[in-house]
């Protein structure tokens, strides 16, 4: 016969456990990079991070080396100072293609309202005569 189980068994429960780990090597992936401590899920770990020495857990904080993460802390200022640089750059291009196509779109409104000034002509200014007018039928 079936017996119910009398313990109610939540998803939820399995969401949250998460490991601590310390990253051996890089995985861009999963943006991990080597040094970090991180908190994954299990299958993670066993899948892929701890598959050929990529991680190893940590069960205290003495487990921690702290030679990996003093690397891990200097490669994130490294990559905080380049991404500066790069936000700095990326401003003073913008800056400077914005100047130009400022100049660049007044000079074509100046061009085509003297191209506009040029070509246009009144009907009154202009002189219609028999001779320049050409009527069908009209032989002189």
């Amino acid at each position: 016969m079936f017996k119910p189980s009398y313990i109610m068994l939540s998803a939820l429960s399995k969401r949250t456990n998460k490991v601590t780990v310390q990253v051996l090597k890089d995985f861009p992936d999963f943006q991990l990079f080597r040094g970090q401590v991180a908190e994954v899920k299990p299958s993670l770990m066993r899948n892929y991070l701890h598959y050929n020495n990529g991680a190893r857990y940590i069960l205290k904080d003495t487990d921690i080396d702290s030679q990996l993460l003093k690397l891990n802390a200097q490669r994130e200022a490294d990559m905080k100072k380049l991404a500066a640089e790069a936000l700095q750059d990326e401003q003073l291009l913008m800056k400077s293609n914005t100047k130009t196509q400022q100049k660049s779109v007044t000079e074509e409104k100046n061009t085509k309202r003297n191209e506009e000034k040029q070509s246009y002509k009144s009907v009154l200014d202009q002189d219609y005569s028999i001779e320049n007018v050409k009527i069908p039928g009209l032989d002189l």
